[in-house]
This record gives C-alpha cells, sequence and structure tokens, in this order.
C-alpha cells in the first residue's frame, strides 16, 4: 500500500507543474471540437453532454494551487477520476460509436499519446487504457446493443502497438534520464554539503579558540573600558584567521573540481606541485574533522619510507579525507582500527589505506569505484571513491580495492616516482600552459633562454626591452618573467616596479601581476645584483651568462615547488578612501564591511541597485562594490544605468568611478556580461580580503593619473678592489667554452660563425663610440656603450672581455670614470685576444696554416 501510495504521489508530482495548461486546454478544447466535428468536418456520432461533462470535471485542474487543504486530500482520487474519463475512456466511447473510423483511430492515438505525457509511468497507462476502453465498450452494447467496427482495418493493429508501446518506451527513457538527473543533483547536493562540512567545522573550531583568547563578554555597559591583548594572542588571532581563509580556499577548489568533474571535465593539473607524502599524509590527518579524540587514536600513520609525487595538495587531502569518512563508518566494530603506511621502491611509491571494518565482497570491489555507488551505506552519495579515482589518475597513479570479507579492506594507491617518464610526460602538460616572458636588449641572450625554454615545453615569447614588456604584459597574462634589470629603455629596474604597481594594466591583469615570479638577468656581481633586486620586487637573480641548468632550476622552484612569490601590497592607497557597498546579502556586508573599516575605508550601504544610483545623486564616493544579484534592480543593470547618466544631475563620475562586481558565478559568459556592463573588475565569491584589497587598491591605482618617479640611484662605490680585478684579469679564460658549445648545439656551426662575425663588427664599432666618449668626456653615451659591450661579450661566450667590460660598467653605472687610466688600451687587447681565439674556434686549419 505504501508504495502504491508513493507510486501514486510521484506521478501527481511529475504532472502538477503542467495541471493549469492541461486543464485550460480540456475545458476549452471539448466544446470547440464538437463545433469542429459538427458544423466543419461533420461525423456520425457526436456528444455534446459528455463534451461538457469532460470540460466541467476538468477546471479543479486549472484552479489546483487553490484547492482548500482540507479538500486536497481526496485530490489524487479526483486527478486519476478525471484523467480516466477524459482521455482512454473518453476517446475509446467516441471510437466504437464512429464504428472505429480513421479519424476517431487518430484521435485515440493522440489522446494516449497526452496520457503518456502527463501521467509518466508506462504501467498506470497501460491499466488506465485497457480499462477505458473495457469500460467503454460495455458503454455503447448498453446503450446500442451492440458493437459495431464497420470502418475497423487489421493495419489499425501493428499501427496503433507501435504507437503505443514506443511512445511508453521513449517516455520510460526520458523518465530514466530525469531520474539519473535527480539523482545526479542529489548526489552532488550531498558531496557538497559533505566538503562544506569540515570546513565549516574548521572554522567552528576556529571561532572558539578566538572567544577563548578574548576577554569575556559582558552583560553591563561597558563601552567606556579598554582591554589589551597580549602581542602572542594577537597572532594566535591572525594565524586563526589566515588558516581559516585557506580552508575555505580548499573547500571552494574541492568543490569546483567536483563539478567540473561532473560536467565530464578533467582534474585540473594547473596546480600540481612536488608533495612529500610523510607531511601530507600528516596534514590531513590532522585536518580531518574526527568527531572526537577516541576516533582520531584509531588511525595510526606507518612511515617506511618518504617520497615525493607531483599532485595536489588538496585534491590529495580529499582523497584521504574520503578513504577515512568511509572507514570510520565501521568505527564501532570491534577491535577496528585504520593504519595508512607510505612506502617507496625503485620503481614505484605507494600508500596503503588499511581498515579492520567488515570487508567488501569481491565482485563489489570495483564497483565501489563507480558513480552513485554507495554500498547500502545510510548517507551516501556515491560520488567520493569515484572522484578518488579521477584525482589519482590525474596524479598518472591508480587505486584499486583489495578486501577479506569479514576481516579488513585495504585500498592500494600507487603513485609514480617524480623523475620518472610518467611524471615528466604530466609537467609537459602543464608547461604547455605557462607562458613565459623574455626581456633582454641582446640577441644572443634571448636566442639562449629561447633554447633552453623551449625543451621545457613552455610557450615563451620576447621583448627586446622593457618598453616592449611593459606594451606586453598589458595585452597578455604571463606566468613567469625574466627581464633583464640592466636595460636602458626604461631606467634600469623601473620596469620591475612598474608590474609590481601594475599602472595602467587592466585589474584582473594587474593582481596576477603582484604575485608573478620576475627573474632578474645581470651581469652585476651577485650580491649587488640581489641588492638591488630586492628593491624592486624581483624574485631572484640569475648572473649572466645564463646557463640551462640555472632555466631549469627556476621552472621546477616556481611551477612545481608550491614557493609563494613576492606581493608588493598598495594598502596605504585606499586608505580613507569612501566606498558603496551594494548587497542584499547582511552576512557578506557585515563581513566586507570589517575588513574594510580595518585598511581605513569609510564604508556606506545599499541593498539595491536602485538604492545604489540614488545614493551616487547625493553623495561622493571614490569606488562602488556592486553584487549581480539582488532584489529590485540588479547589478548589472545599476551597472548600466550609472554608466548612461541619465538619472544624475549632480553626480558627473558616471563613466570613471571604478566598479567590481561580486560575482558567485564565474563562467566566461558572466564574466562577458559584467564586462560589457561597464565594470572594472569582478570577485568571485566568497571573496577573502587579500583579492578584495589587492582589487580595490589596483583599480583605485588605474584611475589616478598621477605616475609614480623612480627615485635615482645611489652612488656606490664598486665593490670590487682595483688591485685584485686588474692583477687577476689576465688569469680569465678568454673564452667561456659551455656558452659556445650552446650556441652550436642550438644552431650548429654556422650560427655560431655568423654570431661571431656580427660580434667582431659590433665590437668594431662600440670601441670606436667608446673613444669617442672619452674625447668628448660624455659619461652618458660612454655608460650606454658599455652596457651594451657587456651584453654582447656574455653572449658570444667572450668571458674575459665580458668580466672586464662588467667591472668598468660598475662605474659607468654611477657616473665615474673606471679607475684605471689605461682601461681602454686593455680592453683594446682583451678584444684582440678574443678575436684570435674565436676565428681559431670557427676556422682551425686557416689560422694554423696561416
Amino acid at each position: 500500500m505504501q508504495k502504491l501510495k508513493s507510486l501514486s504521489k510521484g506521478i501527481i508530482e511529475h504532472a502538477e507543474p503542467n495541471l493549469g495548461i492541461i486543464g485550460i486546454f480540456t475545458t476549452l478544447g471539448y466544446p470547440v471540437y464538437y463545433i469542429i466535428w459538427t458544423y466543419l468536418f461533420p461525423q456520425p456520432y457526436e456528444n455534446l453532454a459528455l463534451r461538457m461533462f469532460c470540460a466541467v470535471i476538468s477546471i479543479p485542474c486549472i484552479l489546483h494551487r487553490q484547492i482548500p487543504v482540507s479538500v486536497k486530500k481526496f485530490f489524487p482520487l479526483y486527478f486519476y477520476f478525471t484523467f480516466f474519463i477524459d482521455v482512454p475512456y473518453f476517446f475509446s466511447f467516441m471510437l466504437l460509436k464512429n464504428e472505429c473510423s480513421i479519424i476517431w483511430t487518430m484521435s485515440l492515438l493522440t489522446g494516449i499519446f497526452m496520457l503518456i505525457l502527463i501521467l509518466s509511468n508506462w504501467m498506470v497507462v497501460s491499466i488506465m487504457t485497457i480499462l477505458g476502453f473495457m469500460t467503454a465498450y460495455a458503454t455503447v452494447m448498453f446503450l446500442d446493443g451492440e458493437v459495431s467496427f464497420a470502418h475497423f482495418q487489421l493495419e489499425y493493429i501493428p499501427i496503433f502497438l507501435f504507437s503505443f508501446f514506443g511512445s511508453i518506451i521513449a517516455n520510460h527513457n526520458r523518465q530514466l534520464a530525469n531520474q539519473t538527473k535527480i539523482s545526479l543533483l542529489k548526489s552532488l547536493s550531498g558531496s557538497i554539503a559533505h566538503e562544506m562540512r569540515n570546513p565549516l567545522n574548521a572554522i567552528t573550531n576556529a571561532i572558539g579558540s578566538v572567544q577563548a583568547t578574548l576577554p569575556k563578554k559582558t552583560d553591563i555597559n561597558t563601552e567606556s573600558e579598554s582591554y589589551s591583548v597580549s602581542y602572542s594572542c594577537l597572532m594566535n588571532i591572525h594565524q586563526v584567521i589566515e588558516e581559516s581563509s585557506n580552508t575555505l580556499n580548499r573547500a571552494n577548489k574541492i568543490i569546483d573540481s567536483i563539478l567540473t568533474s561532473m560536467r565530464g571535465g578533467e582534474v585540473s593539473t594547473g596546480m600540481f606541485i612536488r608533495i612529500s607524502v610523510a607531511d601530507a599524509v600528516e596534514e590531513a590527518v590532522s585536518n580531518f574533522p574526527f568527531n572526537d579524540a577516541e576516533e582520531k587514536m584509531l588511525v595510526s600513520i606507518n612511515k617506511i619510507q618518504n617520497f615525493n609525487f607531483l599532485g595536489d595538495r588538496d585534491l590529495f587531502h580529499y582523497v584521504l579525507f574520503n578513504l577515512l569518512k568511509n572507514s570510520l563508518y565501521y568505527k564501532n566494530k570491534k577491535n577496528f582500527c585504520i593504519t595508512i603506511t607510505t612506502d617507496s621502491t625503485l620503481t614505484e611509491n605507494t600508500i596503503k589505506f588499511r581498515d579492520t571494518g567488515p570487508g567488501i565482497p569481491a565482485n563489489k570491489r570495483e564497483l565501489v569505484f563507480d558513480s552513485f555507488y554507495t554500498s547500502d551505506k545510510k548517507g551516501g552519495n556515491g560520488l567520493g571513491l569515484s572522484f578518488c579515482r579521477r584525482v589519482i589518475d590525474a596524479f598518472g597513479g591508480t587505486i584499486v580495492c583489495n578486501s577479506k570479507e569479514g576481516e579488513w579492506t585495504e585500498f592500494i594507491i600507487t603513485l609514480p616516482k617524480y623523475d620518472s617518464k610518467k611524471v615528466k610526460e604530466i609537467k609537459k602538460r602543464i608547461l604547455q600552459e605557462k607562458r613565459v616572458l623574455i626581456t633582454d636588449d641582446q640577441p644572443g641572450n634571448r636566442l639562449l633562454l629561447s633554447k633552453f625554454l623551449s625543451e621545457t615545453n613552455c610557450q615563451y615569447e620576447i621583448a627586446e626591452n622593457s618598453t616592449r614588456a611593459i606594451e606586453m604584459l598589458s595585452e597578455k597574462r604571463y606566468d613567469l618573467i625574466f627581464m633583464e634589470f640592466e636595460t636602458h629603455a626604461l631606467n634600469d629596474v623601473s620596469a620591475v616596479r612598474f608590474i609590481r604597481s601594475a599602472e595602467g594594466i587592466a585589474p584582473a591583469l594587474a593582481i596576477h601581476y603582484l604575485d608573478v615570479p620576475v627573474i632578474g638577468l645581470t651581469s652585476l656581481p651577485r650580491e649587488k645584483a640581489l641588492e638591488q633586486a630586492g628593491k624592486c620586487g624581483i624574485n631572484e637573480v640569475i648572473t649572466k651568462p645564463v646557463k640551462k641548468t640555472d632555466i631549469r632550476k627556476i621552472i621546477e622552484k616556481y611551477f612545481f615547488s608550491g614557493v609563494q612569490s613576492i606581493r608588493h601590497g598598495g594598502e596605504e592607497l585606499i586608505s580613507g578612501k569612501r566606498i558603496l557597498l551594494v548587497d542584499d546579502n547582511e552576512t557578506s556586508v557585515k563581513f566586507m564591511s570589517i575588513m574594510l573599516d580595518h585598511f581605513g575605508c569609510n564604508v556606506d550601504h545599499a541593498i539595491h541597485g536602485k538604492e545604489a544610483i540614488d545614493l551616487l545623486e547625493k553623495e561622493d564616493f571614490d569606488l562602488v562594490l556592486m553584487d549581480l544579484e539582488m532584489p529590485v534592480m540588479g547589478g548589472i543593470e545599476a551597472t548600466r544605468v550609472i554608466r548612461e547618466g541619465t538619472r544624475f544631475n549632480r553626480f558627473r563620475s558616471f563613466k570613471t568611478i571604478p566598479i567590481i562586481a561580486l560575482t558567485g558565478n564565474d563562467d566566461e559568459q558572466n564574466k562577458e556580461n559584467i564586462k560589457n556592463a561597464g565594470m572594472n573588475h569582478h570577485l568571485c565569491k566568497p571573496v577573502f580580503t587579500d583579492a578584495l584589497i589587492s582589487a580595490i587598491t589596483l583599480v583605485l591605482n588605474n584611475e589616478s593619473d598621477e605616475k609614480k618617479t623612480i627615485p635615482a640611484n645611489k652612488k656606490e662605490r664598486p665593490v670590487t678592489s682595483r688591485v685584485t680585478f686588474w692583477n687577476t684579469l689576465n688569469s680569465e679564460n678568454i673564452l667561456d667554452a659551455a656558452i659556445i658549445n650552446s650556441l652550436i648545439e642550438i644552431g650548429g656551426e654556422e650560427l655560431l660563425e655568423s654570431l661571431v662575425e656580427s660580434f667582431s663588427t659590433d665590437t668594431d664599432k662600440l670601441i670606436g663610440k667608446l673613444e669617442e666618449s672619452v674625447a668628448a668626456k660624455e659619461l652618458k653615451q660612454f655608460d650606454f656603450t658599455i652596457h651594451t659591450l657587456k651584453g654582447s661579450s656574455g653572449c658570444i661566450g667572450a668571458h674575459k672581455m665580458f668580466v672586464l667590460c662588467r667591472y668598468i660598467n660598475e662605474y659607468s653605472r654611477k657616473g665615474e670614470w673606471p679607475d684605471n687610466s689605461t682601461w681602454l688600451e686593455i680592453l683594446k687587447t682583451v678584444y684582440a685576444e678574443t678575436k684570435h681565439e674565436l676565428q681559431i674556434l670557427i676556422n682551425p686549419e686557416t689560422t694554423s696554416s696561416s
């Protein structure tokens, strides 16, 4: 009986959204078709009374939402009676009274199609159709004493059966697809709810720890009293807030990954880094939301051998969280325990997760990895292990299940060695998506860097100078920047400062460039280069000439080690700014207001777009934070109205006031709508402090007409001792074999010969310019020329000449002449030696014979 009630309820719920339109169609349709079949296309038999009865009983379908609760309990009886009379009985009766004419045969088929769509259940449709025909047959026999099939043809039978059962099968498949979607949504909501439960529990505990740190809340009014907390207490509070933000970030990433997986997408590999398994396992177990300390004691970690693997730390935590959650379902079993073992052999790395639960039958050990399979667990959604396998597959590994029923279950995760061919292939695919910018004014350096980067599989683009680099950075997103910070196009290191300040760069790119790694290329001594790099936001420096190992280390460090880049804050820019926060969510408003107040902003609030427009007309604001989905007027519409400016009389900055969108939808269509509406930037909810402050800082910075000036370099004496340098110069090798071999490897001996010829021609001219500079006492030209000569010497592998030019350039950069009056003669001598050695290198036979 309960199953019948459940079936009946499901059928009515399926039909309910369309009952109104069905009621209107039947109430009007029956009398209208009486006119059609009586006057336009007359049929042998019509019955107005029966049609009006069918129309009248359909009226409650139109008003079903207004039916009183006391009467609604009888609605299922009415529902089945009405559709039984209106469709199978009526159409069967009219078919038999018209002696099975072609018109009424087609009408009966149409009625049954409609019944199938309304009721959705093939069994109920079949029963009602058969009963309807039998009842109609009995009625005709009672009224006429006989039933005539004068127009019936045997061909009707296969056509009728095909149409009837075909419609049922098609509708049944549609229902299966619909049920699959419903199951998918249920599983998805359950999975997301589970993923949110962990961070919410962690945040609840974090709030509790903060409350325990702060003074107790009193019931009496103590606004005039002040309290103090210790420095360690303050640091603990900041740590709790930071950990809570990180927890939410991790949860968002897991949910995004699950949603991508549900859409059929691949697990994103963009955040894959080198991970220590020992650290990752300990961190996962430590962060798992156990119900109590006893539950945590059930888990032990057995570290036989630590190893590194390539993967995403948060996704790996998800895998272990899922295994822990599944295993702890059986924690009440006698002598239950969980053991996590990590080990490594010469060929592979393994993680074994074993529990002493009831075990899994052999025929179900592979099924547990199928979507929606739950092993009859209460509260399971069947997505966990399926997604775990997708994650481990993305890591290049495998996960399998072994078990002995009644004793234990073991999941074995096998991961490739970090230096294996499989991991290298994954890294190559990741690096294919990375874009690198090379900025150097020396062709040889650019050539070397291009060669080394192409071997890593990275995309790369080249800028001949810093000015061009800034243009390219303003147009595209680069994940790594190599920049010579002695170039003269933007006055030394000013280009890097420009990148970090993000002036004139679109906000979406500007936020990215706050953190992007910038690697300085320099000919300066390393100590001095590091000092300058730290002042302008360069992450680290590579001393010229660049080597292949340098590039590989940089790629590994900044793309696969999880190292944090430098962020140069500009929070002082937003202090005192007046911000209009437009959002109808009270919790969101409170949270963001607290954040902005902390940074010295003055915040006003509007609950929808229309109120925001009214406030802008009345008062002055520096920036608007605009939610997209609000009552009365949403963010997109409000922004369009603001940009048009037709609603304003006083307010004149409607075209230029920065507007940042706040949205929970980060898809491409939404981004396009935001851009088209005239918004400057968007932030995806939940909004975190760093992202919010960075976005506001950069948008306000881009609105400013003032350009920052780069302070002049302080004069410093070269660090190299004069006596030491000039005495040791002759001990330097004339050529650098490593660079020359690299050039030959890139383009063969033809390339080397061409570069040597260009080097000789250019150097002759540059030495001539040096002589002119000395004669005219023109330090600026002298500095530029020696810098150029230094770069070209390094590129060609003229090591001794490079060392000499680098030393002289230390003086020229400070606006001074070298400390040796014979420096030009020494330079000419070294150049002659270099030229001779290069000629021997490219043409040994001619040189020896001469």
